[in-house]
């Protein structure tokens, strides 16, 4: 991976080469793979030691004590390691610390060849003025989104989003505009890379003309036949609130534009915090707003990602619940949910995530990712594919891994990254020296079938909410799992529970069960025709229910539906 060089630009003396060989790099790595982070720094400065601080020993107290573990490991560069540049806030920040922290240089980069370089003296003059800056221009966006969001909520309140305009040709296929404004990168491979990519492909298949506008590239798109349009965003913000504040309304003003000039039939948004880019625009320009509703973003701020501004999210929430003209929801406790706080059952569409069963299916090149690393004919490959989240089960897979007999021919494939992949290494590193563990790290979304096609037992050991509600998840390594045909072991929880069925399509654990999970994991080790009963009749009943075609032709259905019943206010136009 080739990187640009620093800022301050020239080529290197060759005494300077010499110094920066012998340099010390004290890498925080906050989003993103270490691992990409790390051979850019080897590949920059070459011969370098390289120590890695954790995001939770400078986030504790204030800057003093933020400084003081980052002082003792006495870094010559201090390099931040992150998902997108585009996407991190708080840059000047980051560069202060740094130079406080007695670096000479400070680097931030990402894993897509984003570099951002400065000098100690440099940071230490220039990031003070910069943070005032930012804090001015997050203030003031704050305020003009509190300003506009009355503005919206009076206007839905008046029930403008009723009147809607719909075309009137029969022949023609449906135009959709599709907003992706979630508040987080997209290159990641996981299950919103797949959803996104899973609906857009089907509805292609279907017949529908589709553009995509995002606020980044997503992991795994075909562009041949859908355009995308990508309206960046800016690293500004003092706080996660903010920034998603900043950055909606920057993507609203151009995303709005751009539905204006494709006139579609309807808008499709994967609703994200702080957004109302879809409600703006259908209000604008009287297509009606389909919403994809995976959760609710106050929920997740406050259990999961806090965010703070709860009460401002709580608002922003409420408006696209009330001018959506549909809600899909992936399951029937999410559905509930919405029914709880008055959004009207005539609204909400249960669409369960899915798979597309051409791309995800048996004997697609699993043997020769089984000899890459090195698995044995004789060796039986458990895999994980997935987040490594609060709710994925990945701690308590750790656990159970670290604590099987050493005498079990079971190997396990770990794929992904996420905010708990220290914590998952640091479980099994205690647990002693094991070769049994492979942790690839983000890997290419194009990689994830041939992964699994290379595993014997595909596990899904998703834990309950910390809070006690329902699990309200439609995880898409579910039904990727079923259609490649192997055997799987799920935990019993939600949607999850109600799409397998135990000992016919997989063997279901109570969720977060050491013992249960230790035992169905030797058990499918032993039993090779015990795998692959599960995994044929796992894929056969993901082919038949569960593929993207079917969400998608939901979702257009749904839209004629629409049509049919509000006839009498919909606008038809030429």
């Amino acid at each position: 991976m080739r990187f640009p060089k620093e800022l301050s630009g020239g080529e290197l003396s060759e005494d300077a080469s010499r110094q920066r060989a012998r340099m010390k790099i004290v890498l925080l790595n906050l989003s993103g793979d270490a691992r990409r982070a790390r051979d850019a720094l080897v590949e920059r400065y070459p011969k370098s030691e390289i120590e890695e601080i954790s995001r939770a020993q400078i986030e504790k107290g204030g800057m003093i004590e933020r400084l003081r573990p980052l002082r003792a490991l006495r870094p010559e560069i201090f390099a931040v390691g992150t998902e997108r540049l585009a996407w991190q806030r708080g840059q000047s920040a980051f560069l202060f610390l740094g130079g406080l922290a007695g670096a000479r240089r400070i680097v931030i980069l990402d894993g897509h060849g984003g570099w951002r370089e400065e000098e100690r003296g440099r940071a230490l003059l220039r990031a003070p003025v910069r943070m005032a800056r930012e804090a001015a221009e997050s203030a003031r966006a704050i305020t003009q989104a509190a300003k506009q969001l009355r503005l919206l909520e009076v206007a839905i309140q008046g029930g403008e989003y009723r009147t809607a305009k719909t075309s009137t040709s029969t022949t023609e296929p449906l135009q959709i505009v599709y907003l992706r404004s979630s508040p987080g990168p997209g290159t990641q491979a996981g299950g919103a890379a797949s959803h996104i990519n899973g609906f857009i492909d089907a509805a292609l298949k279907l017949g529908a003309r589709l553009s995509l506008v995002s606020n980044d590239e997503i992991a795994g798109l075909d562009r041949r036949n859908v355009t995308h349009k990508i309206i960046w965003p800016k690293p500004m913000g003092t706080t996660r609130a903010a920034f998603d504040i900043y950055n909606n309304l920057l993507f609203t003003e151009r995303a709005i534009a751009e539905i204006e000039r494709q006139q579609p039939d309807f808008i499709y948004q994967r609703y994200g915090r702080f957004s109302w880019a879809g409600v703006a625009a259908s209000l604008r320009t009287g297509r009606p707003l389909f919403l994809e509703y995976n959760g609710s973003e106050v929920w997740v701020g406050r259990y999961w990602d806090r965010v703070g501004m709860l009460g401002l999210l709580e608002r922003y929430e409420r408006l696209n619940l009330k001018a959506a003209a549909r809600i899909f929801v992936v399951s029937e406790v999410e559905r509930r949910n919405l029914l709880r706080v008055g959004v009207d059952d005539e609204k909400i569409v249960v669409n369960p995530n899915g798979v597309d069963v051409d791309r995800f299916r048996p004997h697609i090149g699993g043997e020769s990712i089984r000899n890459d690393l090195g698995v044995g004919r004789d060796q039986i490959l458990a895999g994980f594919v997935g987040t490594f989240g609060p709710w994925h089960g990945v701690i308590e897979l750790a656990q159970v891994i670290a604590l099987l007999p050493k005498t079990a021919r079971v190997r396990f494939l770990l794929v992904g990254s996420g905010a708990l992949r220290q914590e998952v290494e640091r479980i099994l590193r205690e647990g002693g020296p094991d070769d049994r563990v492979i942790l690839t790290g983000a890997v290419e979304h194009e990689l994830v079938p041939r992964l699994l096609d290379a595993c014997d037992i595909l596990l899904s050991p998703h834990v309950p909410l910390a809070d006690g509600s329902e699990f309200f998840g439609s995880p898409t390594k579910l039904f990727e799992y079923m259609a490649m045909g192997k055997g799987i072991i799920a935990s019993r929880l939600g949607q999850i529970g109600e799409v397998l069925v135990n000992e016919e399509t997989a063997l279901l654990i109570e969720p977060g069960n050491a013992g249960e999970l230790s035992d169905a994991i030797l058990r499918l080790s032993r039993s090779r025709e015990l795998r692959e009963r599960l995994g044929t009749a796992a894929r056969r009943a993901v082919v038949e229910r569960h593929t993207w075609k079917h969400n998608a032709q939901r979702v257009l259905d749904s839209y004629f539906s629409w049509v049919k019943a509000n006839a009498g206010s919909v606008e038809r136009f030429q």
